[in-house]
């Protein structure tokens, strides 16, 4: 398959906008303009990689796809760069990083969804960060592990790894994916309506039955997901 590449000078434009907005009100040192500069070959990398595994007569579309996913990571650097933490500019640069890496070894009728799942996870605060960083994401994150927890203690002990195998697969996966796609559209009202649907859908497993708490958690995370 011939190799199609977004114009160099298109990409970049869209980098150099996003990373001279907040240059011109935050000072930064060498190490965290290196950071920046990281993120940019990254997202050229994944962006040169998802459009060239598209079949040639979707490399336009994809591109196009791409390159709207390209904003959530714009919007989540300008927000670190705005903040002036370069330590939080040098996480952003190796979720980054490591979302490349993901990608990458994707398959290539996968690579788009993985991007756009990836570059979300970026946009969205690290559970690891937790109880520092956004309350309601922190509180929410915590009553979901504690839901994922005692479904997995409820069940037979012969079926728990298959139990927790089938919720990592479906509900917890889709939670995740659902909370960090609204910090990736960066609507605070979305946000908030997702992360109040998901706490509500983990509280009633956790006052659920321990027989009742695998229907529960299956019922109210989809019903959770479906709303949002």
């Amino acid at each position: 398959m011939a190799k199609t590449t977004i114009p160099l000078l298109l990409l970049s434009s869209i980098l150099v906008v996003a990373n001279q907005a907040v240059a011109a009100t935050t000072q930064l040192s060498p190490a965290a303009e290196k950071s920046i500069s990281d993120i940019n070959l990254n997202v050229q990398k994944v962006i040169d990689v998802v459009v060239s595994a598209a079949p040639p007569d979707k490399q336009m579309e994809t591109r196009d796809a791409a390159l709207k996913h390209l904003q959530t990571i714009n919007s989540a650097l300008a927000k670190v760069k705005e903040s002036g933490d370069e330590k939080k500019i040098a996480e952003v640069a190796f979720r980054v990083e490591i979302a490349a890496a993901i990608i990458s070894r994707t398959p290539p009728d996968k690579k788009l969804k993985v991007m756009e799942d990836s570059f979300n996870e970026v946009a969205a605060p690290s559970p690891i960060d937790c109880p520092t960083v956004d309350k309601a994401f922190c509180e929410t994150e915590s009553k979901i592990q504690k839901a994922f927890d005692e479904v997995v203690m409820a069940a037979p002990l012969e079926k728990r790894l298959e139990v927790k195998a089938d919720l990592l697969k479906k509900p917890v996966y889709t939670a995740g994916s659902t909370i960090n796609k609204a910090y990736g559209d960066g609507d605070e009202k979305k946000i908030a309506q997702v992360l109040a649907a998901y706490s509500k859908a983990a509280d009633a497993v956790i006052a659920a039955a321990p027989a009742d708490k695998l229907t529960v958690m299956e019922k109210t995370f989809a019903a959770a997901a479906a709303g949002n």
